[in-house]
Parts: structure tokens; C-alpha cells; sequence
């Protein structure tokens, strides 16, 4: 039976409620292990004390242990909006990435959305999840994925969202900038008669100590003319700037204060890729709140000091799994924000306390400018 006629045949079908759900290891013809990542505890400044008895964040905190797998699908439907498979008119449940678990267990076959597979249609590969333009979820999901099939000598295409310049700089350096790619729009159902799917996808090892993630940001940062011998004498402070999740009233009195320690001031996405990567690899202290800036952490030198600005209401440890990748010493300030229920978006209520901010800076300059430039990392 052609490919074609089961994709029809399945078209508007819904799973059964008595149908247990559809997971990767069940629908994949084909599974292979990339890395089996062991729990291991961070490397933090001073050990998480500072020598006047202050305690950094995540003290407790480690790596998740888990197994990075890829699997190869077989006659799958990509939804595009959900960036979930769905496999013999039910949907892959744990290829969904932070979606609604309602709006997964419920996705249909759309025959008015649906894009077929053309003739002769090769394999293709899955390289990214639905919060692609956050420049972190490109480097934590994509990067990857991208290191994985260039090192697999990967010959089929790519499946793509249509991609921002700071992405085409990217592939162009991973080597897949003229491949062929099946660029995925919004709102259509794309049909694939083979289709590789990467655990890297759906945020697996954002809280692991993964090698492979690690090779891969050190070999696209080798593609961007890094050395490894770049002096490493940096303090960066990175600016949220104009992004509102989890704004802060006055960042610009915080910049000034850290501008007048001798901070250089990083606004990253007026910079192309390149430069931040050439940035970042001097940086021997970089300082910032939790965001996609400071994904620039997969560019340093084992041995940076990283401080980073945790808002009370999102104790999100994903820098610190980034920094626990590269090697880096971290060091979680807790910044008060007034709200007490856990959401990744609310403005906080109470400004930053520049003062406490600027005298912990002031500590972790002169940790950094002891320690970072030995080089110390997590082998």
C-alpha cells in the first residue's frame, strides 16, 4: 500500500480515548543511542559560598542523568503549529515540547492543511521545536542536532522553519546552509515517508551534562575562528534591553553601575553571530539575568565566572546546566521580584537592588580575575 493511501486512509481519524498513548519507542522502526549522560553536580564559585557566608542559588542542584537517542519514523504527519508528529492518525506524545497536553492528546489530521510527500522524497530530519526565534532554543535543541547529523555524514534534507539571518550564519558554519530543506510554514501538516528525530528536539539535555552539546557549540565556534588561545579579559554585563519577559524597571540604572565598574555593556542581538561568539570567548566574567543572552555561555573558556540574575518567580536552572556543559564557574544571585507564583513572563514588581547587585559583581571580579584565566573546566 503507497504511502499516499495510509495517509488518506488516516486523514480526520481521532485516537481512541482507550488507546494507550503514542511515544517515540513504540512508533520509531529504528533507534539509535547518541550518549548516556550521567547526573553530576555543578561547578560553582567558592563551591556556592561566598567567604562572607553568602550562598549562591542551586546549591543542591544537578544534572539530570538521561540517554540522548535519534529515531528514524516511518509514514509520519508533521504538524507544524504544535511541532508534533503524528504516526497512523495519532500523535507522537513526547515529541511535543512544553505544548498543552489537551492540545496534543487532541490533534487531528487537518486535510485542508495538508502538504504530501513529493515522489522520491529522501530522508528528512527534525532540527528544531516551536520556540525556534529564542536564540537559546536554537543553540540548546538545533545546534545539537545539526553537530549529530554533520558528524553522521547525514545525507538527506533538512526540515526548517523559515530562518532569521543569525540562523543562515549558523548553518552556512555547520555546512548545511546549500542542502536541501523542506521549509515548514505555520499552520500546514507536512507529510514524510522517512523522518529522523533527535532527543536534542524536544529540550532532552537541557538540563543534562551532555558531551555532544558541548563538541557542538566548540566546533561552530571553531567555525567561527575561535582558537582557543583568544585572551581571555573580558567582564561582560548582557542587557535585556527591550525583551518584556521578566523585565525590570530600571536595567539602565544596573548597566550604568556595572558600565562604571569597568563592565563592557552587550546588547547580543544587535551583533551577529559571529561577533558574539568572539566576545564571549575572551570573557573571563559575564554577568546577566536569566535569558536568551545568555546562551553566549556555550562560547566561553572553561574557567569563566559566570554571575547570573535569577528573578525569584522563574528559578529556571537551564544557564546553569549551559555552564556545567562548558565548564564554567557559576554563581546564582537571587533577585526579588515580589511575585510568588512560578511563570516564566510576569514584569517583576520590585526593581533590582543595585547596590547588592553591584557589591556581588564586585566579589565575583576579583574570584575571576584569580581563578578564571587558569582554565579550570569540567573535563
Amino acid at each position: 500500500m503507497s504511502f499516499l493511501r495510509r495517509v488518506a486512509q488516516k486523514i480526520g481519524r481521532r485516537r481512541k480515548a482507550a488507546d494507550e498513548p503514542l511515544l517515540l519507542m513504540t512508533a520509531a522502526k529504528r533507534i539509535v543511542e547518541l550518549e548516556n549522560n550521567e547526573s553530576r553536580p555543578p561547578l560553582l564559585v567558592c563551591d556556592g559560598v561566598l567567604s562572607d557566608g553568602t550562598h549562591s542559588l542551586f546549591r543542591a542542584w544537578k544534572t539530570q542523568p538521561v540517554t540522548i537517542r535519534q529515531y528514524e519514523l516511518h509514514d509520519v504527519i508533521l504538524d507544524r503549529s504544535l511541532m508534533v508528529f503524528i504516526q497512523n492518525g495519532r500523535p507522537i506524545v513526547d515529541t511535543s515540547y512544553l505544548q498543552a497536553p489537551d492540545l496534543v492528546t487532541n490533534l487531528t489530521i487537518r486535510p485542508q492543511d495538508l502538504v504530501l510527500a513529493p515522489r522520491g522524497q529522501t530522508v528528512m530530519a527534525a532540527t528544531f521545536d516551536h520556540w525556534h526565534k529564542n536564540y537559546y532554543h536554537w543553540l540548546a535543541h538545533t545546534v545539537p542536532t545539526l553537530f549529530t547529523l554533520r558528524t553522521q555524514n547525514f545525507k538527506g534534507n533538512l526540515i526548517l522553519p523559515p530562518v532569521y539571518p543569525w540562523q543562515e550564519e549558523m548553518l552556512r558554519a555547520e555546512k548545511f546552509a546549500f542542502q536541501n530543506q523542506e521549509i515548514v510554514q505555520d499552520g500546514k501538516q507536512y507529510c514524510f515517508k522517512r523522518a529522523l528525530y533527535t532527543d536534542y528536539v524536544r529540550g532532552t539535555a537541557d538540563f543534562a551534562f551532555s558531551p555532544i552539546s558541548a563538541a557542538a557549540y566548540r566546533a561552530l565556534a571553531k567555525e567561527m575562528g575561535i582558537t582557543g588561545h583568544e585572551p581571555q579579559n573580558l567582564e561582560l554585563f548582557i542587557r535585556r534591553g527591550d525583551a518584556t519577559n521578566r523585565s525590570m524597571s530600571n536595567e539602565s540604572e544596573l548597566t550604568d553601575a556595572l558600565a562604571r565598574l569597568g563592565l563592557t555593556v552587550v546588547s547580543p542581538e544587535t551583533l551577529s553571530v559571529r561577533e558574539q561568539v568572539h566576545l564571549f570567548a575572551q570573557a573571563r566574567l559575564v554577568v546577566g539575568s536569566l535569558g536568551a543572552g545568555m546562551a553566549n555561555l556555550a562560547w566561553c573558556r572553561p574557567g569563566t565566572v559566570v554571575c547570573e540574575l535569577v528573578p525569584e518567580h522563574h528559578q529556571n536552572p537551564c544557564t546553569l546546566a549551559l555552564a556545567t556543559q562548558m565548564g564554567l564557574r557559576y554563581w546564582g544571585e537571587l533577585v526579588e521580584t515580589g511575585i510568588d507564583t512560578e511563570n516564566h513572563v510576569s514584569i517583576s514588581l520590585k526593581p533590582f537592588d543595585v547596590a547588592a547587585i553591584t557589591h556581588r559583581v564586585q566579589q565575583l571580579s576579583a574570584y575571576a580575575r584569580q581563578y578564571a584565566v587558569r582554565g579550570e573546566g569540567a573535563e
